[in-house]
């Protein structure tokens, strides 16, 4: 659309197509009651005009904003790299909302911030529709604090509270579980799991499936030296080669992350170990890196690409009342990839 030519209007089509604004309307929304013909040629026409919904108006006949939230945690002073995930999961989202008239903001969440403040934020001025949250509670006040506003939320991650609200969850229990009867199957026996603080749900679910597999398998759970939080660690390299220098040699190696999973074979090349024959390592990947890893390492993949889009999904659903919260909770497993 040029400087000169006004902005192309439901009415514009109308008379353009000789149909009814109401059928215009309609076709646009690919109504039932408009037959398949009208709405192509209604379709190809707005396209051809440059035709685009006014969403300030619509806003202002029904109250919404057709926004959505996403409240993403900024990475903490001194970090050299975020969540690799981060641009997929985002991707995922945007891709979700291209066909609809909502549009994705990001509210960022600061490491020094209070953990609400971000979405009394958005509900305080009115900013979104509905509100996505990443990196759950077991009791999250983000949670209650949207459920009290009745302002739409899903979480990516599980609560434990009495609260029913829609969420995507990966199995965190079953990626534990796993990841460590896959170094067991190898004849590993002294396993390290690196995991997020135990605070956040997802991280206490692997926990509790490593220490499933551990017991199953007859041996000992010492959390003082077989569980590392990653919030501790700055430097994953030395503390593997602290961790090899020790009289508690760790043989196998679980990492939440591509970075970390970078970092503990650094420290292993760094020790003159080596991964396959002295140790072995298996992580939990989001991004096609440990593709390009000089060494081969078994993973298991989470397509957070797939994640966005579920997400909106169960969002949308949640604002237009479409189903009961019951029927928007999905937890699915990770897929294995072994290399």
């Amino acid at each position: 659309m040029t400087p000169d030519k006004p902005r192309a209007t439901l009415k514009t089509l109308a008379r353009h197509l000789d149909l009814s604004v109401t059928t215009v309307s309609r076709a646009l929304k690919g109504g039932a009651e408009v037959k398949p013909e009208t709405i192509e040629r209604v379709k190809t026409a707005a396209a051809a005009l440059g035709y685009r919904p006014n969403h300030s108006g619509i806003g202002l006949k029904t109250g919404k904003t057709h926004v959505i939230a996403l409240v993403m945690p900024v990475i903490k002073p001194g970090e050299i790299v975020g969540d690799l995930g981060t641009l997929p999961l985002i991707e995922g989202l945007t891709a979700a909302l291209a066909d609809t008239p909502y549009h994705l903001t990001i509210i960022p969440s600061r490491p020094e911030q209070d953990e609400l403040e971000p979405v009394r934020y958005i509900a305080e001025h009115g900013l979104a529709d509905g509100v996505i949250l990443n990196i759950t509670r077991s009791e999250d006040e983000r949670v209650k604090y949207l459920h009290s506003m009745n302002l739409p939320l899903v979480t990516f991650g599980r609560t434990e509270l009495s609260i029913q609200h829609p969420f995507y969850d990966t199995d965190n229990i079953d990626f534990g579980y796993r990841a460590a009867n896959y170094l067991l199957g190898r004849g590993r026996r002294k396993l390290v799991m690196l995991t997020p603080p135990q605070h956040y749900l997802y991280g206490w679910h692997r926990k509790v499936g490593f220490q499933r597999a551990l017991l199953e398998a007859g041996l000992s759970f010492e959390e003082h030296r077989q569980l590392l939080i990653e919030a501790n660690a700055t430097d994953y390299r030395a503390q593997t080669r602290e961790w090899l220098q020790s009289g508690w040699q760790p043989d196998g190696f679980i990492c939440g992350t591509e970075i970390a999973a970078m970092g503990i074979l650094a420290g292993l090349h760094d020790s003159g170990r080596l991964v396959g024959t002295d140790c072995d390592l298996v992580t939990l990947e989001t991004s096609p890196l440990p593709e390009y890893f000089r060494t081969p390492v078994s993973g298991f993949h989470q397509d957070l690409h797939k994640v966005g889009r579920q997400l909106v999904g169960l969002l949308l659903d949640h604002i237009d009342q479409r189903k009961p919260v019951s029927e928007l909770q999905i937890i699915e497993k990770a897929d294995f990839i072994e290399r």
